[in-house]
Order: C-alpha cells, then structure tokens, then sequence
C-alpha cells in the first residue's frame, strides 16, 4: 500500500510541477510577477513532495531500495528546489522571481522523470 502511494504521489508530483512551471513561465512572459495563488500553488507542490518524501523513506526503513540509489539524491533535490528557490529570491514578487519560480518548477518536474527512470526494480 505504501509503495503505491509513494508512486502515485510521485506521479502527481510531477505533473504538479510542470504546471507551476508552465503556470510560472506564463506569468512571466506577460509581465506578471509571483502573487498569492502562485505561491499558495507552489506550497501545495512542496507538501506534495515532503509526503512523497516521507513515503519514500518508509519504504527504505522497509528494506525497499530503489534499483539505483540516485533516486534518493533526485527526491533531495526536488525537496529543496521550492524553499531554495525563495531563498534565493529573498521572497521577492517581481517578474525576474517569476521566471526563477517557472525554470524552477521545470527542474522538480525534471528530477521527478529521472527519479522515475532511475528507480529500477524495488
């Protein structure tokens, strides 16, 4: 059961995150900057990633491994890349922070499809 969610939490992960990505890059190329329901979206995504997370690290305490363990290092960085993100942008609502928070929704959704790919046989 718990390896089903964590793989369909993943899934949706990952489609959630080229939302905020394509979402975010749009924003940007009509002027706009980060608002509130960007923001509120992008939480909900990094929930998403911190349940699938934990998930995850059940499922290693079971003595479940992924094929390769580069799998773990791809969950990490997606973990970080929305708090990162607003790190680096000081909480900044500009347009430049728009398009960090849209390439940086297009970098979760890429480690979730190499972590998909990676994970082998479990």
């Amino acid at each position: 059961m718990v390896f089903f969610l964590h793989d369909r939490l993943g899934t949706t992960m990952m489609w959630f995150s080229l939302f905020l990505g394509l979402w975010g890059l749009w924003r940007y190329a009509r002027g706009l900057g980060v608002d509130s329901s960007y923001l509120g979206a992008v939480i909900i995504g990094e929930l998403l990633i911190l349940i699938q997370g934990s998930l995850g690290i059940i499922l290693f305490l079971e003595g479940m491994r992924p094929g390769r363990l580069v799998h773990l290092l791809y969950g990490v960085a997606a973990a970080i890349a929305f708090p990162a993100a607003y790190t680096y942008t000081h909480g900044g609502t500009d347009r430049r922070a728009m398009l960090i928070w849209g390439l940086v929704g297009l970098f979760v959704f890429g480690t979730a499809v190499r972590a998909t790919a990676v994970v082998g046989a479990l």
